[in-house]
């Protein structure tokens, strides 16, 4: 904790009014020889001068130097002639000099001495001050329950000076950095609740006094909270209010903003945002060499404060877990630079690490490394040399990864960081286990869960449980990995939902960065003959794909609404996950790991409260208890090993390892779902499938059996490159698409043709996994026939958020609007594309509109978003016969044409009125494999975007299909749909099928006839 040097000045006149009394004699004058008087004037005028240069801005151990020796003759003179409330002066001004040196035992001497001064003067003006020095000291030596019995005192006695006289001395600002520190202190040990609590309160103050930057550092360091709670929208939406507060007030407090950037960065990084991430690491790197250079000339004294306080509060310490951002560091006011300059180089380092770069990663780490040396900064030490143990674990030199993250444990012990320590200890399992020693790999995790838990450090726990549940599976106890595996995913389910309002590209990545622990369990479950429980992941990974690539800004909990207007019902499906349940052995078994946790909890917070304190103070019998506690702790590694072998959990294994396949789980989802199978009664099944890197999973639910899957022995590389030659053939009319076709059929719907007989399938409703959205399964070839001549199909986002209705439409009416002449550039984040009218397109609308009496048509400049969207509800069939691109990546990138050249994204959708609604039909719609990550989530997001705005169906092409036979197709579907008893699904299946087996065999090949898909409630 720092005060202000205008602070400083003030508290020193007030607290010694017998010395200004003796200054302001006339006597003083006359006396031929020093005076008493004299004496303590030179002494007042000496102190004064050791403050004018300590607590100035900048100061180097030169000037803390030279300030010391003024305050030592200062108190020299004052002891001298008595002058007890000058001595106690002095003794807080040499204290504070010490404590800034790093000297931190001769500090508290010397002010516990000056603490004891003003309580035998009653002083209580100025108690506060050496009881916030002895505080901090403390935090300095890492015991923070001492720093709070001495911050919380000091707290107290300041409010109560501040309750007496409202209006005097200016007790607001100091209570406010009171509250902060000790907010720090709670953050330290972990207690993230009662630091936010703290934290609050400092922000209600300053909101109060209109402390634009007071608030935005407090925004700060709530950020690094929230982002330590794994509430990265919270985190986020903190540091842009503390960016926004600095740019109301103060936008030249440029240190304050390379500590927030510093923080932004971080978050982004641990949501898997890299090129942000490194964007706004950037943005700090260049603020610290300007500061460096001095190019910031202009920078004031206030900010300059704002950034030591912003900086010595708000370190960031990126983890191989996750990002941790630390608050509550009390560093000099000389050491801002380093801390800054040390920060970027961490957090370019993570950057790169992370893309794999690892020399790029090894050379900041080590220059970060070196400046903590320099500066004998132990939680900077404890960060660089954890990172530096991850690259060498990465690059498979597994014994300097050890060495380093031994490091980098023995520094987070000693400054007391549980956090970290519990991050370091997961990163020495990791390393066990690269090498196969399972034993030690297990122990570890087992100490480094507990520790997780006692923090409440949510992250770093599912992503350790997920490492438990991998040793499991390497061990072969698939029953055990399974029940660990499903901890985690509930855990990361949790963290999740935290991140409703975050941008989407935001969660989108988050989601890829997790999504590995879903698959893994996916992939354990099937191997186990555990097909039910396997769709139940399948499909909460599938709803955080596309919920997370669109969000849901403006709220937490966003709806699908599936109307069923013949019977005057409705029903909602929440977007909101249920976390996955445990079997009752799986649930015992959690309970019973959970006691071994509780005791291994009790022993770390005994043991870290014991290591707090110095040892130099340390008493005999602490020291004796420490080794005790430290031998324990050792037999912990043990105890995993223990658990899983006990008679209890070996037999609750055999019990699981027996009912495999059996359906002794209550999954509401899946009865539900087998509900809605029946009620079709259309012969329906639901088809999973699951691409794994070594195989293919298909996943199948039928109303009347237990669900199935079968293994398909093909690699996802082998998958992906079939898929691409699929659709290098079928975008060309005249190329034979037949093989890929074939391929793509023996993989997806041979292994499971007998489970279709036996269902006597009639429809598969599909949910596609990764690259094989962009395949239409009516385009598959089984050597003889395509697929949509043996099925309806309907794609569906995930079935928990489709309620399927069987309800075969009547004739109705449409909007019928189309782009038909004219060209417009449609500029689209860093791109500009140039689209052309459709020529065909007005026929297709015409046509469209004299099949279903009682349409409207709306063409090119009367097609705009004004004239158009209003009116979309106020019809059962909205058709649009315009430009659509389906781009991989934000839901910005993809968007819908209107006829006067303007343009809406998917994220505009989410403001349409589809409630009425049956269908939404997009003809003219392209999507592209592009990059090499592309996984088809923009295609689901188009179809859930518009299922979330009120409408049962999307119908939208996955390629651009010429205007002819686009219009063909249409002319058929809308007259297969008038003349009714049939559903949307069927009404596309008889439009394929009449193009691929009509005499105009210009539209039989599946480039004109497959683009179509139809998602959401089609049946």
């Amino acid at each position: 904790m720092q005060f202000s040097p205008i602070v400083a000045t003030i508290l020193l006149t007030v607290s010694s009014p017998a010395l200004v009394l003796y200054y302001s004699s006339p006597i003083l004058a006359q006396a031929p020889t020093p005076t008493a008087e004299e004496r303590i004037t030179e002494a007042i005028m000496l102190n004064n001068q050791g403050e004018g240069i300590v607590y100035q801005d900048l100061v180097g151990l030169d000037g803390l130097q030279v300030g010391l020796e003024l305050f030592q003759q200062s108190l020299a003179i004052f002891k001298q002639y008595g002058a007890k409330a000058g001595e106690a002066n002095s003794l807080v001004n040499i204290g504070y000099v010490y404590l800034r040196k790093g000297e931190y035992l001769k500090a508290l001497d010397f002010l516990q001495s000056a603490l004891d001064i003003r309580r035998k003067l009653n002083d209580k003006e100025n108690e506060w001050i050496p009881l916030s020095y002895i505080a901090e000291v403390y935090l300095n030596l890492g015991d923070y329950q001492k720093s709070l019995d001495f911050y919380q005192p000091a707290l107290k006695v300041l409010q109560e000076l501040k309750a007496a006289n409202p209006q005097g001395y200016n007790y607001t600002t100091s209570e406010t950095i009171l509250l902060a520190d000790i907010g720090s202190v709670y953050f330290r040990t972990g207690k993230y609740s009662q630091a936010l609590e703290f934290y609050q309160q400092s922000l209600t103050i300053q909101k109060a006094k209109g402390d634009k930057s007071g608030t935005a550092q407090t925004l700060n360091n709530i950020g690094v909270v929230y982002l330590n709670l794994g509430n990265y929208a919270q985190a986020l939406d903190s540091y842009q209010q503390g960016l926004k507060n600095l740019q109301e007030c103060c936008s030249t407090f440029y240190g304050t903003q390379a500590a927030i950037f510093n923080n932004i960065s971080g978050a982004y990084f641990s949501l898997g945002q890299y090129q942000k991430s490194l964007e706004f690491a950037e943005k700090s790197t260049n603020i610290y060499k300007k500061l460096g250079t001095g190019e910031y000339k202009s920078t004031d004294e206030q900010a300059i404060k704002l950034l030591y306080n912003a900086l010595g509060q708000n370190a960031q310490a990126l983890q191989q877990v996750t990002n941790r951002a630390n608050v509550g560091d009390a560093f000099g006011k000389d050491s801002f630079q380093f801390q800054g300059a040390a920060l970027n180089l961490n957090n370019i380092g993570q950057i790169y690490f992370s893309l794999g770069k690892y020399d790029e990663a090894l050379k900041l780490y080590q220059q970060a490394l070196d400046i903590y040396k320099q500066n004998n900064y132990k939680l900077g030490l404890a960060v660089a040399f954890n990172n530096i143990g991850r690259v060498y674990q990465n690059l498979g030199k597994y014994n300097q990864a050890l060495e380093f993250n031994q490091q980098a444990l023995a520094n987070y012990r000693e400054v007391g960081d549980r956090t970290g320590e519990g991050v370091t200890i997961s990163n020495l399992g990791q390393v066990y286990q690269k090498q196969n020693q399972y034993d030690k790999a297990l122990g570890l995790y087992q100490q480094a869960v507990a520790i997780h838990r006692e923090v409440e450090d949510k992250i770093s726990e599912a992503a350790t449980l997920k490492f438990l549940g991998d040793v499991l599976a390497a061990q072969n106890q698939p029953p055990l990995a399974i029940a660990f595996y499903k901890q985690s995913v509930n855990l990361t389910e949790t963290i999740r939902q935290s991140l409703r309002s975050v941008p989407t590209d935001v969660q989108k990545s988050y989601t890829e960065t997790v999504s590995e622990r879903y698959r893994r369990l996916a992939d354990l479950l099937l191997q186990q003959n555990r097909p039910a429980e396997a769709q139940q992941v399948l499909d909460l990974l599938k709803i955080q794909e596309v919920s997370d690539y669109i969000g849901n800004r403006g709220t937490t909990t966003p709806k699908v609404t599936n109307r069923n207007t013949q019977r005057g019902s409705s029903a909602t499906v929440a977007v909101t996950p249920e976390k996955l349940p445990l079997k009752p052995q799986e649930e015992q078994i959690s309970q019973k790991y959970s006691a071994i946790q509780d005791q291994a909890i009790a022993l770390g917070k005994e043991l870290t409260t014991l290591r707090k304190i110095p040892p130099q103070t340390r008493t005999a019998t602490q020291e004796k208890r420490l080794a005790e506690l430290v031998k324990l702790e050792q037999t912990t590694n043990a105890e995993f090993n223990k658990f899983i072998k006990s008679p209890s959990v070996v037999a609750l294994v055999q019990q699981l390892s027996a009912t495999s396949g059996q359906e002794n789980l209550n999954l509401r989802q899946l009865n539900s779902l087998r509900d809605n199978l029946r009620q079709l009664n259309q012969k329906a099944v639901l088809l999973y499938p699951l691409v794994l890197d070594d195989r293919l999973e298909l996943v199948i639910v039928s109303a009347d059996a237990p669900p199935i899957h079968r293994t398909v022995p093909v690699k996802a590389a082998e998958l992906n490159q079939t898929i691409n030659e699929f659709r290098d053939a079928i975008l060309v009319p005249y190329k034979n698409s037949k093989t890929p076709a074939n391929k793509l059929y023996n993989w997806l719907i041979k292994p499971i043709e007998n489970d279709l007989k036996q269902a006597e399938a009639k429809t598969i409703i599909y949910a596609p996994d990764g690259k094989l959205r962009y395949v239409p399964l009516a385009a598959l070839y089984d050597g003889q026939n395509w697929l949509v001549q043996k099925f309806v199909i309907n794609n569906i986002t995930s079935a928990s958020l489709t309620k399927l209705v069987n309800q075969p439409p009547t004739p109705s009416n449409a909007l019928a609007a189309a782009f038909t002449k004219g060209e417009y550039t449609v500029a689209v984040g860093q791109r500009q594309e140039m689209f052309s009218g459709l020529e065909f397109a007005k026929a297709e609308v015409e046509n469209l509109a004299k099949i279903l009496p009682g349409s409207k048509v709306i063409l090119d400049k009367d097609f705009n978003p004004n004239a158009t969207i209003p009116q979309m509800n106020d019809y059962k069939i909205v058709h649009l016969a315009t430009h659509g691109k389906l781009v991989n990546g934000s839901p910005e990138d993809s968007f819908i044409v209107f006829g006067d050249g303007e343009h809406a994204t998917l994220r505009d959708i989410e403001n349409w009125s589809l409630s009425n609604v049956d269908l939404v039909v997009l003809s003219a719609c392209q999507t592209g494999l592009g990059e090499k990550s592309a996984n088809g989530q923009e295609i689901l997001g188009l179809g859930y975007q518009i299922q979330l705005a009120g409408a049962k169906a999307t119908m939208a092409s996955l390629w651009a299909v010429s205007d002819g036979g686009t219009q063909a197709l249409m002319n058929e579907f809308y007259a297969a749909l008038k003349a009714g008893k049939v559903t949307k699904a069927e009404a596309l299946q008889k439009a394929q099928i009449a193009l691929l087996t009509g005499k105009n065999s210009e539209f039989n090949h599946p480039y004109y006839w497959s683009a179509f898909i139809l998602i959401g409630n089609g049946l």
